[in-house]
């Protein structure tokens, strides 16, 4: 762990107890300087600053979710790009990755049923939580900014740009022109009893936020003339890492590959088995994580991966 000598210099100055030191500099490496900002004002509050614990910065994300839409949705509306919310571990809070506006989506139909609200389709380039570099995400932004602020700050994984239901993310090589998908994913958990209950009507109307999500990814990397593979729903779990006592139910993989198979479709894609030849160039980029890495090298690709052409 290590602050800029600055910022080391007021927390060593003040006493704060290392443990909440450790949890802030969480926050900062993932969100920046505007985290700091926040738990300054959250100390003004504290009698003493040795007395701050841990359990004092858990509202710290939604202030600044709150802050960085406020900011930044009236720039994207004007199809202005900034800089993104979650920024790349490696530079260590010292810098963003980018959000940039595709555009706005005006209200449709999908199909019988299948509304599309109005909304800010984005692209996010080493924007994803974690921190893992050469990743690139597309997002569904609420129009309205109190909506999108009421996402941002409901109870889910928050993997991308807040305000946004859910999210398509993968990684690219942009020297091989190669590309992963490997999360279409909720940033939100479906309201359910208490949980998230201000959202339910802003959830409802974004449910096809995974559809919207998987479209434009797809056809961004095809006009972009990317090589692009798909991570099929029977590897989520190594991909993910996925905790061997909480597996993923059947469910979740077969709404996965169900997305996959319905959205290639309509945009006339033909998805097949990774090949050898897949694999080898899979294996000689850096679009996999270890999870996955390790897993077709030990198996092979084409149980895990589809290519989508």
């Amino acid at each position: 762990m290590a602050f800029p000598d600055h910022i080391e210099r007021v927390f060593e100055a003040f006493g704060v107890p290392p443990d909440t030191k450790n949890a802030v500099y969480e926050l900062y490496v993932a969100m920046g300087e505007e985290a700091l900002e926040v738990f300054g004002e959250i100390a003004e509050s504290i009698p003493s600053p040795a007395d701050l614990r841990p359990e004092h910065t858990v509202t710290i994300r939604s202030q600044v979710v709150e802050r960085y839409l406020k900011r930044n949705h009236p720039r994207w509306l004007e199809g202005t790009p900034t800089g993104s919310f979650y920024r790349p571990r490696a530079l260590e809070g010292r810098a963003s990755g980018i959000a940039l506006p595709l555009g706005p989506v005006e209200p449709r139909l999908l199909g019988d049923d299948q509304p599309v609200p109005k909304g800010i389709l984005m692209q996010g380039r080493n924007a994803h939580f974690g921190g893992r570099q050469e990743t690139i995400s597309f997002d569904f932004i609420a129009f309205e900014l109190d909506d999108a602020i009421a996402i941002g700050q409901a109870a889910g994984q928050q993997h991308t740009l807040p305000g946004s239901v859910g999210e398509t993310s993968g990684s690219v090589d942009g020297a091989n022109s190669l590309a992963l998908i490997w999360e279409i994913q909720p940033n939100v958990y479906k309201p359910a009893g208490d949980r998230n209950r201000n959202i339910a009507k802003i959830y409802r109307r974004h449910r096809n936020w995974h559809i919207i999500t998987l479209v434009a990814a797809l056809e961004w990397l095809k006009s972009r003339h990317f090589r692009t593979y798909i991570v099929r729903g029977e590897a989520l779990a190594v991909t993910h890492e996925v905790n061997p006592s909480k597996p993923l139910s059947n469910t979740i993989i077969g709404l996965h590959n169900r997305t996959v198979a319905n959205v290639t479709a309509g945009l006339n894609m033909k998805l097949t088995s990774a090949s050898h030849d897949d694999e080898q160039l899979l294996l000689e980029s850096d679009v996999m994580n270890v999870g996955l890495y390790n897993h077709v090298t030990l198996y092979g690709a084409a149980d895990a991966i589809w290519r989508a052409e």
